[in-house]
């Protein structure tokens, strides 16, 4: 799922010399390195950068510090950059040192700077689940390679903006990206070998693609060709464990578990350190389970469903799909009546749930259909209570049960009244935007009077005609629309509306589609599908949660209590 860490570090090889690694038993200090020439620190700093990350950050530290005594701009932002990577697990300070290289070289005429560190960070942000963020990057990112007509960089930004958005479920968006940077990729095959590692990374998150959006045969027809381009490569194993993948789709188990297992063996191997990431391997052993389970073989399945526990809590690494290897433990030891392990399962969902619920904040509820959390905590505390019973416990168990049970009910109690309440405040209220006075304050905003002007106007009249409704309006594109350019548009609405651009046409989005809802009984018998598509929504998840996000309330809740309320 995320080759894009993969696909970047292939840039890291493909800038840098490739250079013999030879064992040094202790390093010189910091001080003594700074007398070294620069390039023969960065030459360090690459040999070690794949093999021992210590042994590299000491030799990036001397860089970084020889660079700012010699004030050399360009080095030192190289030295910031190579800083950034060297404590993978620190967030907020490789954001730091990448925003220190950024400022270095925001205004200097760089091919490389700062292109390659909107990238950097770019992925900080994706990883982190910060995808808006991550965009915001690329997007910058890409101003800069165009500019430069770069386009290398430009391809590998377009490949990272694919895959966020496949995050996201658009799915036709992101194949069509990936497609054009497959084309572009297909020009450098003749070139080295790094090249066709690269043409294979792109190939393999379009396979994956096409498989999120159960096109069977389109990915079996690329797979087949990356299968035979990787043979002797070690990306090899990564067409194996999606020709298992397909297998399994195509209900032929028996192969599929067949080719699961050369995918792993291949994974595993001590010099494939690249492809052994944790989220490959989740991959192979969760399909492994779904293909023994297919043919009774629950035992054998259950070892390989734990062992994807096992990496999720080393690594804190979920994806949504590794629920259905939870949901499948937990009722294995259901049918045992195993309670102990059935409520120790259940924790580790619900922990499972907590990391998906922090990295992937734009996917909602229909990743936890198979086992609701409410069931699940409802599972939970009675299971609890069977085992403090069958343990013939005093009763201060129990009451601390009764206690838990008593103040869920008020919780849920004040929340039902809440909602209530919103409610009524909605169905009392008509949801009406304040109207944009065409009326220009003194404040200076830097854009002409008569331009800003024309801006509201054109905005009056967008309210108005309910052009918000239309699906995938841009800044841009309304820009377009109204004869001005982006930035004046944005400029215009933060400050005679108080709001960022998106939170602006959302909620506009939100009281239209409230009052028609009001007001048309038809459209209450819409699916919440149906109405996020009617105010102009892309997604059922972004409308619901925009819903409640401006009413305290969700559009299934409202639409529920005003068929009573009609009644």
């Amino acid at each position: 799922m995320y080759a894009r860490k993969l696909y970047c570090f292939l840039i890291l090889l493909i800038i840098c010399q490739q250079f013999s690694y030879s064992q040094e038993k202790e390093l010189p200090s910091v001080d003594s390195l700074v007398k070294l020439k620069h390039m023969d620190l960065q030459n360090k700093f690459y040999e070690y950068y794949k093999d021992d990350i210590e042994k590299a950050k000491h030799y990036a530290i001397a860089y970084l510090k020889q660079a700012k005594r010699d004030k050399k701009k360009l080095r030192t932002a190289n030295g910031y950059s190579f800083m950034a990577f060297m404590d993978p697990n620190d967030f907020d300070k490789k954001i730091q040192y990448l925003d220190s290289a950024i400022t270095l070289m925001i205004h200097e005429n760089n091919r490389f700077f700062p292109t390659r560190l909107y990238i950097y960070k770019g992925m900080a942000y994706d990883n982190k689940g910060v995808f808006d963020m991550a965009l915001d990057c690329y997007l910058k990112g890409l101003k800069f390679a165009q500019k430069h007509n770069d386009v290398f960089y430009e391809n590998i930004i377009n490949h990272n903006i694919a895959i966020l958005k496949r995050k996201l479920g658009n799915y036709d968006e992101a194949k069509a990206i990936l497609k054009r940077c497959l084309e572009y990729e297909s020009t450098l095959l003749s070139r080295s070998k790094n090249d066709t590692i690269g043409y294979l990374v792109t190939l393999d998150e379009l396979i994956k693609t096409h498989l999120r959006s159960k096109e069977v045969d389109s990915a079996l027809v690329l797979n087949k060709k990356g299968f035979e381009m990787s043979k002797k490569l070690h990306s090899h194993c990564v067409f194996q464990l999606n020709q298992g993948i397909l297998q399994y789709y195509q209900k032929d188990y028996s192969s599929a578990i067949i080719a699961l297992h050369k995918a792993l063996k291949g994974l595993l191997k001590p010099d494939n350190r690249i492809h052994s990431e944790t989220y490959y391997l989740v991959d192979s052993y969760l399909y492994l389970g779904k293909s023994l389970e297919m043919i009774s073989k629950e035992k054998e399945a259950m070892i390989y469903y734990k062992k994807i526990d096992s990496l999720i809590y080393k690594t804190n690494y979920a994806i949504p799909e590794v629920r259905t290897a939870y949901v499948a433990i937990i009722n294995h030891y259901k049918t045992l009546n195993d309670k102990n392990n059935q409520l120790y399962y259940i924790n580790r969902l619900l922990h499972c749930d907590s990391i998906l619920d922090n990295n992937f904040k734009t996917l909602n509820n229909k990743f936890y259909k198979e086992y609701d959390t409410p069931l699940l905590i409802k599972d939970k505390e009675t299971i609890i209570k069977e085992l403090k019973s069958k343990k013939n416990q005093s009763n201060y168990g129990l009451v601390i049960a009764l206690i838990v049970i008593v103040i869920i009910l008020i919780v849920n109690y004040r929340k039902r009244k809440q909602y209530k309440i919103r409610f009524e405040e909605l169905m009392n209220n008509k949801q009406e935007s304040e109207k944009l006075i065409p009326k220009i304050t003194n404040e200076s905003i830097g854009i002409s009077p008569d331009v800003v002007e024309k801006i509201l106007n054109g905005l009056n009249s967008f309210e108005e005609n309910n052009g918000f409704t239309k699906i995938n309006i841009t800044s841009g594109s309304l820009a377009s629309q109204l004869n001005t350019n982006p930035k004046y548009l944005t400029k215009v609405i933060k400050y005679y509306r108080k709001k960022n651009f998106s939170p602006y046409i959302n909620e506009l989005r939100i009281e239209y589609i409230i009052n028609k809802i009001k007001s048309d009984k038809k459209l209450q018998n819409y699916t919440i599908k149906a109405l996020a598509k009617e105010a102009g929504f892309n997604s059922a998840e972004v409308f619901s949660r925009t819903f409640f996000k401006k009413t305290g309330i969700y559009p299934s809740y409202f639409i529920k209590k005003i068929q009573l309320h009609d009644n």
